[in-house]
């Protein structure tokens, strides 16, 4: 590994230019990447019931965002209890607006599945695969121990990645007391843990949740995702219904009705 990231090191610093601001950058990158890859990730093991209700997520790693949107809007995400998903297991059911704050919302449901302390795997609509959803902080006061917060209000961000820290999720259960109490505290902690930096695939990008921001209800949610889920049944039905007239003899007759009449006359 040390070799091969010397070798990475030498061709990328070829590649840019050899001054020492190129050189800094590079070491930088691949001192991140080493101490990522060097060091495993501790989790918090937190009881589902404390997960449960209405969060806001304040930040994700810049490599989340897709290419062609690189921002959310105004996201809202509701934690629920799911049997199926086995012990400690749960949903999200999310939703954001894409474009802009006011622009058209998307929903999505995810369901956990944990697998150790404080791990989870996530299964979700918009992947084939599970992805790993590793609670590794949170607060305030939050004692994984007695697996009990001292705050009354009870637990109010949650910081979440996976093994190797390429993923990055922050969630406030009030954007505004997020902001005034807890913002400083959790970009502290991610600094730390190496989130951001040179490594900047990881960097946590904040995701807008101003006091203008109108989040749907959890019944509005669940509505939306009925109706995205019955869309998307009716286009498949309706793809696969073509599919089978393309390809029978009927379909060549409507192309082409003289054609085939011709054909027959001759048999």
């Amino acid at each position: 590994m040390k070799l091969f990231l010397a070798v990475l090191a030498v061709q990328s610093v070829a590649a840019i230019g050899e001054n020492a601001m190129d050189l800094q950058t590079i070491t930088g990158i691949i001192g991140g990447i080493g101490n990522m890859l060097g060091s495993t990730v501790e989790t918090v093991n937190v009881p589902a019931k404390l997960l449960m209700g209405k969060w806001h997520q304040m930040y994700k790693a810049a490599i989340n965002f897709d290419v062609f949107r690189t921002q959310m809007f105004c996201q809202v995400a509701y934690f629920k209890e799911n049997s199926v998903m086995g012990a400690d297991g749960f949903s999200i059911e999310e939703a954001y607006r894409v474009v802009s704050k006011n622009g058209p919302i998307e929903t999505y449901k995810r369901d956990m599945n944990k697998v150790g302390s404080g791990q989870y795997w996530m299964y979700t609509e918009e992947y084939f695969y599970p992805r790993q959803f590793y609670i590794i902080h949170t607060g305030p006061g939050y004692d994984n121990e007695t697996l009990t917060t001292m705050a009354p209000e009870g637990l109010q961000y949650l910081v979440i990645s996976d093994a190797n820290r390429l993923s990055l999720m922050v969630f406030a259960r009030d954007p505004v007391a997020f902001y005034q109490k807890y913002n400083e505290e959790v970009n502290t902690y991610l600094k730390k843990k190496g989130f951001g930096g040179n490594v900047f695939w990881n960097s946590p990008k904040p995701i807008y949740q101003g006091q203008d921001c109108e989040w749907p209800t959890e019944k509005e949610v669940f509505a939306r995702r009925v109706l995205k889920n019955q869309e998307q049944n009716e286009k498949s039905k309706s793809s696969t219904e073509k599919s089978i007239i393309s390809d029978s003899p009927f379909a060549d007759f409507i192309k082409n009705p003289k054609k085939i009449l011709d054909q027959l006359a001759k048999q």
